[in-house]
């Protein structure tokens, strides 16, 4: 690449920041963030919901909540098999 950019390693998906209603925390969590040298966002966010319905506790769901998930794209998806074939990420258990 030509440009000299401060980028995060390849990865699928990386929790940042538990359900909260502190605006001054998320917005420093934001502005914090790097791009990735691989993004893939068809399966980048397929992880993420994956994410916030396997692990509560780190996702920080209230017992009383209802619970949605709203993914909007104008990518298709496509399997993902190429990071796996590098080992660039782990495959889910």
């Amino acid at each position: 690449s030509d440009y000299n950019l401060d980028c995060m390693p390849p990865h699928g998906y990386i929790h940042v920041l538990s359900l909260t209603d502190n605006i001054a925390e998320f917005r420093n969590a934001v502005k914090k963030q790097k791009i990735s040298g691989n993004i893939d966002t068809p399966e980048g966010g397929f992880d993420a919901m994956l994410q916030a319905a396997v692990c509560q506790s780190h996702i920080g769901w209230r017992k009383e909540a209802k619970r949605l998930l709203l993914v909007m794209t104008d990518q298709t998806s496509h399997l993902a098999l190429d990071s796996k074939l590098a080992g660039i990420v782990i495959p889910h258990d």
